[in-house]
C-alpha cells in the first residue's frame, strides 16, 4: 500500500514534473554531415603505355612517405590520352593533403631503382621535383577547401 502511494506522490511533485518536462523537450543533436570535395588530376609527360599508374594520397595523419597513405588508387594506362591522364575522384573532406604517384611500368608494386636513381617515373601534386634528395611532404602538400585541380608532371631520370 505504501509503495503505490509514494509513486503517486512522486508523479505529482513539481520536481518530477519539471525534470520530466525538460527531458521531453530536449532534442538530440543532429550530426552535421561534413562537406566533401572532388580532386581532378592531370598527369602529363608519361613516357609509355606499359604498366599502371599508382596514386597514393597522404594527409597530416599519414604523411609522405607513409607506406599506406590514407587512400590508394591504381589506374590502367589504357586510360591514357597520348602522354596524359585526366581523372577525377570524389569524397575528400577539407584537410591538408598531398598526392604522389608512381609510373609502375612493370606492375610490380614498387619503385625500381638503378644505380642511385629510380628507373620508373614519379610525380607529386602541383610540384615538380628537381632535387637529388627524396621529396618531403611539405613540398607538395596543399589545403583542400573546395573542388581542386592538380597537375602532376612526370619525372624520369
Amino acid at each position: 500500500m505504501l509503495i503505490p502511494f509514494l509513486a503517486a506522490a512522486q508523479a505529482d511533485s513539481t520536481v518530477y514534473k519539471a525534470s520530466n518536462k525538460e527531458v521531453r523537450n530536449v532534442k538530440a543533436p543532429v550530426a552535421k554531415k561534413e562537406e566533401t570535395y572532388s580532386i581532378t588530376i592531370s598527369v602529363t609527360h608519361i613516357r609509355n603505355h606499359k604498366g599502371v599508374i599508382r596514386f597514393k594520397f597522404f594527409d597530416d595523419a599519414n604523411p609522405f612517405p607513409h607506406k599506406m597513405g590514407f587512400r590508394k588508387i591504381v589506374v590502367q594506362k589504357s586510360q591514357l590520352t597520348g602522354d596524359s591522364l585526366h581523372v577525377t575522384y570524389d569524397g575528400f573532406t577539407s584537410k591538408y593533403m598531398g598526392i604522389a604517384l608512381l609510373d609502375d611500368e612493370n606492375d610490380n608494386w614498387e619503385l625500381d631503382l638503378g644505380w642511385f636513381l629510380p628507373k620508373e617515373g614519379h610525380a607529386f601534386s602541383d610540384y615538380y621535383h628537381t632535387a637529388i634528395r627524396k621529396p618531403v611532404y611539405k613540398d607538395f602538400r596543399f589545403l583542400l577547401t573546395g573542388n581542386k585541380k592538380v597537375i602532376m608532371k612526370m619525372k624520369y631520370y
